[in-house]
């Protein structure tokens, strides 16, 4: 038979074949929507999957391994603790930390003041505490305590720590360790700032001495060369000349140091 008249006869039959291939895979309309509502379809009932397989019991060697393992990390617990004693130190049983001291707890100031203190100077206050800190700065009876206050507030940084310092700044003693010790540690954002406002009205507040009032116009002044930028009008325009004019040389020292 000739390769063409082959080849004529043989494609038709090899079409049908696919026809019904692809007419038996595919889903009229009516079926996928039947498929839809079913309430697998719908997620009402969840798709069967494959049957779970039982739990099996865990076996001698299988328990056997988990003691092998817990024995050896209980060897080398013990060896690490020889070690330990070897280069001379000690183990101790100590007693749980107090929370209120961990709290910074002004109430412990009558009797624990000391330690308060110790524990202020040895940890990171967070900002929660700011409240408790501002108080132990009023009411502490050592002025030690009160720096130990005033550093931490200064190192919270944040904008109740440093309301708290401004407050500090007026009612601490004249004069004292700490309140000398409250002024380098404002600092507005930027002169943009209404802190920076507050601060500036300061440079004319007579209850401040010189050098606290130098200290805030330095501040003001390195703000202002950092971000190369001045108080606003409003707020330049209600100083005096005198504030001013220590804004001015602050300014000046600012940038021979910088």
């Amino acid at each position: 038979m000739p390769f063409r008249t082959a080849l004529r006869w043989t494609l038709p039959p090899l079409a049908l074949i696919a026809l019904a291939g692809w007419f038996m895979s595919s889903a009229t309309p009516a079926q996928e929507r039947a498929a839809d509502a079913s309430p697998q379809g719908v997620g009402m009932v969840p798709a069967p999957g494959p049957a779970a397989q039982p739990q099996i019991a865990a076996g001698p060697v299988r328990l056997a391994a988990v003691q092998k393992f817990v024995a050896q990390k209980n060897a080398e617990s013990a060896r690490e603790r020889e070690n330990f004693v070897h280069e001379g130190w000690k183990l101790v049983q100590v007693a749980p930390p107090d929370m209120k001291l961990v709290a910074l707890d002004p109430s412990l100031l009558k009797a624990r003041e000391a330690e308060l203190r110790q524990q202020i100077a040895s940890t990171t206050a967070s900002p929660e505490q700011t409240k408790n800190l501002a108080r132990m700065a009023r009411e502490a009876a050592e002025e030690a305590t009160q720096v130990a206050v005033v550093d931490a507030l200064g190192r919270i940084g944040s904008e109740e720590s440093q309301d708290a310092l401004l407050d500090l700044l007026h009612t601490l003693p004249d004069s004292s360790r700490p309140r000398r010790d409250v002024a380098p540690l404002l600092h507005p954002r930027d002169l943009a700032d209404p802190r920076a406002a507050t601060l500036a009205r300061l440079l004319d507040a007579r209850e401040l001495d010189p050098a606290e009032r130098k200290q805030i116009a330095f501040t003001l002044s390195l703000v202002g060369l950092r971000d190369r930028s001045t108080l606003p009008d409003a707020v330049a325009a209600q100083l005096s000349p005198d504030a001013r004019a220590l804004l001015a040389s602050t300014s000046s020292l600012a940038q021979f140091k910088h």
